[in-house]
């Protein structure tokens, strides 16, 4: 890429970074606070109505506001039908949400659902309504001012829920912080798109859109099957205080990943879909991408795989020690997802989405087998066998990335192993230190210096090019942009 191009990349991962860190840094101490406060109940009662409430998530946003911004060429009449179709899904989808809630509580046999689901239900509204402005401030490269939306989403919703906790209203304090959190994202989107539908609809620019939404549709539906399988197996087979230990150590794992693995994903999707026609250039945006992500991201969940026995009870309570056992598993899947996520957004860039409708189906359909056959053998068992589908099914992704853009397995590999390399010196430290009688705060500490040390040391031995390539991005940073 030319050094502009690297230049609007590096800023565009560097506003998306302090999206990902900013919010979910502020949502770690939220999800810590709010674990001390509540129930491994509590969270386990939010994660099975979470369940409908993501399906109807899915069904609403459609893929329209990814379309908006993968489209070459728009129009007004391609966003004002967007949007109108979005609200008109949301309003089915909260209101069918609403009466299906008794059937949702009777699914579990819990009666508290009845309730939980309907006060969610107008979340889908407001997801709706921000799918197409925030479509169009990626189109646009706003990455800072999705950003910004995203962190005062964040503060302002964490700050209501745990007031919510403090004044004891259990399980319905998760549900002011995701209403409270929806609604202020609605008005910082829509004041930073500074853009208004118009009251027109145009099925011929429907028809536009629709054929690359229905295939993020679909894609949606069997990711959410995917990532919500677990949930709704271990509710129903273990009830809502295993669901609460798992889904504590889930959304451990789900904070990492939107920090690290996904935070040049968006950037990366936005910067493929202009290399649509590109392919060499894309293929090597997409090696660097991997590369880089692969050094940041690898070593935080090799560690995490290492210290969550411990790390997890301390700081969530010893209510939660189970969930560190979870979540030592389940940081391993984030090792492949930490570079997978640009796989997609090569998929959905060149406009293949079909790709990733197949790639999801394969793996759906394994999830679903393996948590059918292990859930009665416990949470554990889940992670095992999430975690283990992960690496068996990764050829078939490296195959399509072949035939899409002509990546290399060989090179996708070697640029994988400085990091890998470095990660298993970690590990080792980081093992050896645990060997030592200290307390768990003081282990914990020591752990994590040692292995940012070891970590640093070894891949500066194996790979100086890569370090001084990946200093020299981060320099554009602090450069002024060429008018």
């Amino acid at each position: 890429m030319s050094e502009l191009d690297q230049r609007g990349a590096v800023h565009g991962v560097f506003w998306t970074a302090v999206q990902s860190v900013g919010v979910r840094l502020f949502s770690l101490v939220v999800f810590v606070v709010l674990a001390r406060l509540l129930t491994p109940s509590d969270f386990g009662l939010l994660a099975m109505a979470g369940v409908f409430v993501a399906l109807g998530d899915v069904l609403v946003g459609q893929g329209f506001g990814t379309a908006i911004t993968q489209r070459a060429e728009i129009e007004p009449a391609h966003e004002s039908t967007a949007f109108w179709t979005n609200m008109a899904l949301a309003l089915a989808m909260s209101g069918l949400l609403w009466v299906a809630a008794p059937s949702v509580a009777a699914l579990y046999g819990q009666t508290e659902l009845t309730s939980l689901v309907r006060w969610l239900s107008p979340v889908l509204l407001l997801r709706g309504a921000v799918g197409v402005p925030v479509g169009l401030l990626q189109r646009r490269f706003r990455f800072r001012a999705l950003a910004l939306r995203s962190v005062a989403a964040a503060l302002v919703g964490g700050i209501a829920g745990m007031f919510a906790a403090l004044a004891g209203w259990g399980v319905y304090a998760l549900v002011v912080q995701q209403l409270v959190g929806a609604a202020l994202d609605v008005v910082v989107v829509w004041s930073a798109a500074a853009w208004w539908p118009r009251f027109a609809f145009s099925l011929r620019h429907l028809k536009d859109l629709i054929g690359f939404s229905s295939y993020l549709l679909c894609s949606g539906l069997l990711g959410l099957l995917s990532r919500r399988g677990d949930d709704f197996l271990i509710g129903v087979v273990l009830g809502d205080v295993a669901l609460g230990i798992y889904a504590v150590a889930y959304r451990g794992l789900q904070i990492l990943e939107q920090v690290l693995a996904k935070t040049g994903s968006v950037v990366a999707f936005s910067a493929f879909s202009r290399l649509q026609d590109q392919p060499e250039r894309m293929r090597e945006a997409f090696y660097q991408s991997t590369r880089a992500a692969s050094v940041v991201a690898m070593p935080v969940f090799v560690g995490v795989a290492m210290v969550a026995p411990f790390a997890v009870p301390l700081v969530f309570g010893e209510q939660y020690a189970q969930s560190g056992t979870v979540l030592q598993v389940l940081a391993l899947i984030g090792v492949i997802h930490s570079v997978s996520y640009f796989n997609y957004a090569v998929y959905t860039g060149v406009g293949r989405p079909d790709l990733v409708l197949k790639l999801l189906a394969a793996s759906t359909v394994a999830n679903v087998v393996l948590f059918v056959i292990v859930a009665r053998w416990g949470i554990v068992a889940v992670a095992v066998a999430y975690v283990a589908r992960a690496y068996v099914l990764l050829p078939l992704d490296l195959l399509a990335l072949r035939a899409t853009i002509g990546v290399s397995p060989r090179r996708y590999f070697a640029n994988l192993v400085p990091a890998l390399l470095a990660c298993l010196a970690m590990a080792f430290a980081v093992w050896a230190v645990s060997r030592l009688p200290l307390g768990d705060t003081s282990l914990l500490a020591a752990s994590v210096s040692v292995g940012v040390a070891v970590y640093l040391l070894i891949l500066r031995w194996v790979a100086p090019a890569l370090l001084k390539d990946l200093l020299s991005k981060l320099s554009l940073l602090f450069t002024r942009e060429r008018s």
